[in-house]
């Protein structure tokens, strides 16, 4: 049952994303042309797939806290390639991804066309550059989200935060919010525990095979938390380590990984 569950969801999900996709990429392709501003376009977009992808794969979503409106620089902890979806359905937003994303067969030109940013973690000169690009991301159609962690983790804790990233708003000076995400499964009836079929960490599971786990869940709750009070620090390190701090306030760490 389980692997008929998660080949009917994967197969199902792939459709709808594509059909979805395309309706979007036409009116995409016209704006950018046409130099008239897509954002709205792509807010409208995401959060219909995100619901759409909701409803596919379960996932209940509940909120704590409002989460901020534009133009507003929020950071939040990381678990897994669905955490796109709770941050669309509540967020007008774009994101800052690291620059392998970009190469991805299909998924690569399809996130660029949502106004992602890459950036090259590895190199400190492209911190700059994307900085550069963050100051014009900031507008009353969008917001900005970075994952300071750097990656993805198993929902035991919070991990370090990298201060690169928090260069731009350290420098302007610009107040950043803060949320927490989490997730539980439905073991009680056989799913896997969260952290293991639903966050996506270290070299475990290939993705397609991690996607097809994820997918056979019976239910995914995922709970955001949103913070209203946002930090501001000139020091990128100790605006990093503030908001670390406050994020692990906010964060309850996931049954699983608990004791």
């Amino acid at each position: 049952m389980r692997k008929f569950r998660s080949i009917f969801r994967v197969s199902l999900l792939i459709v709808f994303t594509m059909m979805t996709y395309l309706l979007y990429l036409v009116p995409y392709l016209f704006f950018r042309l046409a130099g008239f501003n897509y954002h709205p376009l792509r807010n409208l977009h995401m959060r219909t797939w995100s619901r759409g992808v909701s409803r596919i794969l379960n996932i209940k979503i509940n909120v704590e806290g409002k989460a901020p409106e534009p133009p507003f620089f929020l950071v939040s902890n990381h678990l897994s390639y669905i955490d796109i979806v709770p941050m669309f359905l509540n967020l007008k937003c774009t994101f800052v991804a690291k620059k392998e994303v970009r190469s991805w067969p299909v998924l690569g030109f399809m996130v660029a066309t949502m106004g992602v940013i890459f950036v090259d973690r590895s190199r400190k000169r492209d911190v700059k550059r994307v900085n550069s690009i963050l100051t014009n991301s900031l507008t009353r159609y969008q917001g900005v989200v970075v994952f300071p962690e750097g990656t993805t983790s198993g929902g035991e804790k919070i991990l370090p935060f990298r201060p690169p990233l928090l260069e731009f708003p350290s420098t302007m000076e610009i107040p950043v919010y803060y949320a927490s995400i989490r997730y539980e499964t439905d073991t009680e009836r056989g799913d896997l525990p969260a952290e293991r079929s639903v966050c996506f960490y270290g070299a475990r599971d290939p993705f397609h095979k991690h996607v097809m786990m994820l997918a056979a869940n019976r239910r995914i709750n995922c709970t955001m938390s949103f913070s209203d009070t946002p930090v501001t620090r000139k020091n990128r390190k100790e605006l990093a380590n503030e908001l670390q701090e406050r994020v692990s306030e906010l964060f309850e760490p996931m049954e699983s990984s608990k004791g």
